[in-house]
């Protein structure tokens, strides 16, 4: 591995970073889980344009690596590049293992309500309301961007899709859809399930 070639763990880390600075300054700052959900209720009001922005990346930020691995897909195919293919194969394996079926188990499982439902967990319920923990969107992102960051060249590389998962994770806070410790818990499963994407897709190359 060269000097300038991130380790596994390193890419992990920077990939990462973005997040856990946005998470930490958010109970650094505002303190509670609640006194942060309660800031940005009424932040959100007074700042429409950034609200709409941050609509947008939550919205299309997922879908927008589907067509990242579709070319890798692709690319893979029509090169007769087997490691391409099975990176695009291996994500496809995690994305419904872990960021489909684990994800949604969880949710349904626990029954945690949304910032803005409130009242207690209701477990195995089926009512979206009640499906706030993990984050999916943040699972998803770390999915899609983790196998990327490990097949990095270069320390750049992670940290940029970073700020790329950072803005997920944190967009899913400010807009009010999670709490904190629900992105934080998608972070870990998402971990998980790029890291599954990575070793499937080397040990079917």
């Amino acid at each position: 591995m060269s000097s300038r070639t991130p380790s596994p763990l390193a890419a992990w880390a920077l990939l990462s970073l973005p997040l856990l600075l946005a998470l930490g300054a958010f109970y650094g700052f505002l303190g509670s889980e609640d006194a942060i959900n309660a800031h940005f209720s009424a932040w959100r009001p007074e700042h429409p344009a950034a609200v709409t922005a941050l609509k947008l990346c939550t919205d299309w930020g997922n879908p927008a690596f589907y067509l990242v691995y579709a070319g890798i897909l692709a690319r893979g195919l029509m090169a007769r590049r087997r490691d391409l293919t099975m990176m695009a194969l291996g994500w496809l394996a995690a994305q419904l293992l872990v960021s489909l079926a684990l994800e949604r188990l969880l949710k349904t499982a626990i029954g945690r309500p949304r910032p803005d439902v409130g009242g207690p967990f209701r477990p195995w319920s089926l009512d979206a309301g009640h499906h706030s923990l993990p984050s999916g969107h943040t699972t998803e992102i770390l999915v899609q961007t983790l196998p990327l960051a490990l097949r990095a060249g270069a320390w750049l590389a992670p940290l940029g899709l970073g700020l790329v998962a950072g803005a997920m994770g944190a967009s899913r806070v400010l807009l009010g859809w999670h709490h904190p410790t629900d992105v934080l818990a998608g972070w870990l499963l998402g971990s998980l399930g790029g890291a599954l994407a990575h070793r499937l897709a080397r040990r079917w190359t």
